[in-house]
């Protein structure tokens, strides 16, 4: 089972991160066999961390919780509460073949359906499928989050973009048609780059 994970940094924990670093790269590199991407989200300049990304292959939630919860950043207080998702990719792509142009900066985007807007969703496929149809060069990466225990019950988005600058990132994410419809309760993007571990 594929799970989206998402963890916030703490507030002013660089000196801490600059402490545990070696640990967390080193703790990363044992789930490498797993890992489809890992990164940190950042500001939309890309300048500032805020946090961590991952897409990860357990074979159940408790295994993907027990990932998180003995994560050396969360452990020493660099990063606290996170947010864990099944994903049902659409493109298999990973970090290691991933399509991406010199010069590009990534994005990362987060999104949480509203109750309620399943029927919505399901009128606006064909749109949405057009929308990766035509687009699909700069999506690294796009998945439904989906419920744990029904994976055709749709509650939410992922995407990793590979676009010049964000704003043609921002851009091309208010004409997605699930977006541009307001099927989603909380949509953030975020910059992001590729870990130290899953840049090679």
């Amino acid at each position: 089972m594929l799970y989206a994970i998402k963890i916030a940094d703490v507030s002013g924990s660089q000196p801490l991160r600059d402490i545990h670093r070696k640990e967390h790269l080193d703790y990363l590199k044992t789930f490498d066999d797993q890992t489809i991407f890992a990164g940190p989200f950042l500001t939309e300049d890309c300048q500032t961390e805020l946090g961590s990304m991952r897409f990860l292959d357990f074979p159940d939630r408790a295994a993907a919780v027990k990932h998180v919860s003995d994560e050396p950043f969360l452990v020493h207080g660099v990063q606290k509460g996170y947010t864990l998702h099944r994903i049902r990719p659409v493109v298999s792509n990973t970090w290691r073949d991933c399509p991406r142009k010199e010069g590009n900066l990534q994005f990362f985007i987060h999104a949480l359906d509203k109750p309620g807007t399943s029927e919505t969703r399901q009128e606006l496929r064909d749109a949405h499928l057009a929308f990766f149809k035509e687009h699909e060069d700069v999506f690294m990466y796009r998945a439904p989050l989906v419920a744990d225990e029904d994976e055709t019950q749709q509650i939410g988005s992922v995407y990793l973009l590979d676009m010049p600058d964000a704003e043609a990132a921002k851009a091309l994410w208010a004409s997605e048609p699930y977006n541009n419809a307001g099927i989603y309760e909380t949509a953030n993007l975020y910059g992001w780059r590729f870990g130290r571990v899953f840049d090679r």
